[in-house]
């Protein structure tokens, strides 16, 4: 079985992208930095785990080189994420309190990840593996003259 995770938007709010039809959050791209980065595009198994933070079952991606431990998790930023990929139903905007100046702003954030993450774990009913291919969408340039 087969899966693609693509990624749409590296922002500075993290790297959103879809795994079918889901969102995800990733942490921005960081040299593949453990616990700090996204993991590098390519193809990966994956393996039904426990995430032990959670206590709940998951699944894990598995042989990325120089990481171990990177989970499938409900996340709506990149702040809650170590290195791991997050689940939610769609992309939205998060109010949180500015670092600097205590402030009210907005952030790009996954939404609804609880019910996201359970609807992904019932799909995958019966899977103990997969294979997954990350890939960066790149948009196709265009001539508008």
């Amino acid at each position: 079985m087969d899966r693609y995770l693509t990624r749409f938007a590296p922002t500075k709010d993290g790297v959103f992208g879809r795994l079918g039809r889901f969102t995800t959050v990733e942490e921005e791209w960081q040299d593949n930095i453990p616990n700090i980065s996204c993991i590098p595009t390519g193809i990966y198994y994956c393996e039904r785990s426990i995430f032990h933070r959670g206590g709940y079952p998951t699944f894990e991606i598995m042989d990325v080189p120089g990481r171990s431990l990177i989970k499938f998790h409900y996340a709506m930023t990149e702040e809650d994420l170590r290195g791991c990929v997050g689940l939610g139903m769609h992309l939205g905007v998060f109010k949180v309190k500015d670092e600097d100046t205590g402030r009210p702003t907005h952030k790009l954030s996954a939404i609804s990840t609880r019910k996201a993450f359970g609807a992904w774990m019932e799909s995958m009913m019966g899977v103990t593996t997969f294979r997954l291919h990350v890939v960066d969408y790149k948009a196709p340039e265009m001539d508008f003259e």
